[in-house]
C-alpha cells in the first residue's frame, strides 16, 4: 500500500489549510504510485491528450488521474463491497493529512469527485497505459528467456463491467437469456505478458459476444518482436493467425489439439518431427481423399513447423497420478538449438499470465 509524502509544505488538496494554498496533485507524492508513475509522467499525458482545465479547478487533472488509479489499488480494500470514492481518496491522502501543519477541513465529495472523473475522460489513462507497458526483465530474471529469448505468452479472459446502461449497450451481456451469472456486462480483455515479471506488453478488449480471441489477438501482434518466444494454449492455432505472428519475426510455440492431423516430414533425434502446418484449402483436399481412400503424393501447402509430443503427470495431495499428453508446435525447427525437452519446459511459463490474470480478478478486484 502506498504511503503518502509531501515535498515541503504543499498541501495535497484545496482543502487541505496549508500556507501555500495549493491544489491536490500539484506537489503529491504517493511513495510507490509516485515512484512507478511519475507526476511529470501524468502531466504529459494529460496535455497531450487536451485534457487539461481550463481554469484552476480544485481537483486538477493529475490529481484525478492519480484518484482513478489508486481506485483500482483500493478497489478490493472492503470485504464488503468496493469503497466509495471519499473513502479511496481518503486512503489515498492519510499520510498527508497527518503531516504538522496540514488541518483537514473536509474532503471533496462524491459527486465533485464523478464530475472530476467524467471531465477526465479515458484517454489520458489509455495514453499512460501506453508509456508504462512493456517487458521488464533482464537477463537474470528467473523464467524469463530461453533459446536468447524473451518469454511472453498471450491468453483472453472474461472481466465483469459495472452495470451501467452505457456498458450494457457497448459490450451486452453473455450467458443464457442473454445475462451471465454475474447479471454484469462483460469485456473480454486479450493480454500479451512477459512471463518472467508478469508485465503487460499489450492489451485489448471489446465486447466478448462480439470479438473472439483470435480476433483480439490481431490488434497485439504490432507488439511481437524478433527477440521474443510467443506462447500460447491450443485455443489459438490456426493457419492465419500463425503466419500473422510469424511474420512479425516473433518464434512460436504455441500447443495444439489431438485431433490435428500433422503429417511427419523428418523425425528428428530428440523424437520432435517436421511437418506442415496445411492452408484451410488444403486440409479440405486432404480430408477429401482420405474419405476417397486416396493417397496425395505431392507435398502438402502451409507453413514449416515442428511437432512435440511429451507427457506431463500431475500428483495430487489426494488421489492417484494423472498423465495427460501435450502436443505443441513450434517455429523453433532446429532440435540442436532447441531440444524438445528444454522446449517443453519452456512452454511451462505459459501459465505465467494465468497468475497474471488471478492476480487481477482476485486481488485486485473485489470478489
Amino acid at each position: 500500500m502506498p504511503s503518502a509524502i509531501a515535498e515541503g509544505s504543499q498541501a495535497p488538496l484545496n482543502r487541505l489549510a496549508a500556507p501555500s494554498d495549493r491544489r491536490f496533485g500539484e506537489r503529491i507524492r504517493l511513495g510507490v504510485l509516485t515512484e512507478e508513475i511519475s507526476p511529470e509522467l501524468v502531466d504529459e499525458v494529460v496535455e497531450l491528450t487536451g485534457c487539461g482545465e481550463r481554469r484552476r479547478r480544485l481537483l486538477p487533472a493529475r490529481a484525478v488521474v492519480y484518484f482513478v488509479l489508486a481506485l483500482c489499488l483500493f478497489s478490493s480494500s472492503d470485504s464488503a463491497g468496493p469503497p466509495g470514492y471519499r473513502s479511496v481518496l481518503r486512503t489515498l491522502t492519510e499520510k498527508l493529512r497527518h503531516l504538522p501543519g496540514l488541518c483537514v477541513q473536509r474532503l471533496p465529495t462524491s459527486s465533485a469527485l464523478t464530475r472530476a472523473r467524467q471531465r477526465l475522460g479515458d484517454k489520458p489513462l489509455q495514453a499512460l497505459f501506453e508509456r508504462r507497458c512493456g517487458t521488464l526483465a533482464t537477463t537474470v530474471t528467473p523464467g524469463a528467456f530461453a533459446f536468447g529469448l524473451r518469454l511472453v505468452a498471450w491468453d483472453g479472459t472474461a472481466l465483469d463491467v459495472p452495470d451501467t446502461p452505457a456498458n450494457a449497450a457497448e459490450f451486452g451481456f453473455t450467458g443464457k437469456g442473454g445475462v451471465n451469472q454475474s447479471g454484469h456486462p462483460q469485456v473480454r480483455l486479450m493480454a500479451l505478458t512477459e512471463c518472467g515479471t508478469h508485465a503487460l506488453v499489450d492489451a485489448a478488449f471489446d465486447a466478448v459476444a462480439r470479438f473472439s480471441e483470435h480476433k483480439l489477438a490481431r490488434r497485439l501482434l504490432a507488439s511481437l518482436r524478433p527477440d521474443m518466444l510467443l506462447l500460447a494454449d491450443r485455443n489459438f492455432a490456426g493457419y492465419q493467425l500463425w503466419g500473422l505472428a510469424r511474420a512479425t519475426g516473433a518464434h512460436l510455440a504455441w500447443r495444439i489439439k489431438k485431433n490435428l492431423v500433422f503429417v511427419p516430414l523428418r523425425v528428428l533425434s530428440d523424437g520432435s518431427y517436421l511437418s506442415i502446418m496445411r492452408t484451410p484449402a488444403e486440409n479440405i483436399r486432404h480430408g477429401q481423399a482420405r474419405a476417397a481412400g486416396r493417397t496425395l503424393t505431392e507435398p502438402p501447402r502451409g507453413h514449416l513447423v515442428r511437432i512435440i509430443e511429451y507427457t506431463v503427470t500431475i500428483h495430487p495431495q489426494a488421489g492417484p497420478p494423472r498423465t495427460e499428453t501435450f502436443r505443441l508446435v513450434t517455429s523453433l525447427l532446429d532440435h540442436r538449438l532447441a531440444p524438445a525437452h528444454q522446449l517443453a519446459r519452456a512452454y511451462h511459463q505459459r501459465w505465467e499470465i494465468e497468475n497474471g490474470f488471478a492476480e487481477l480478478k482476485n486481488r485486485l478486484r473485489p470478489s
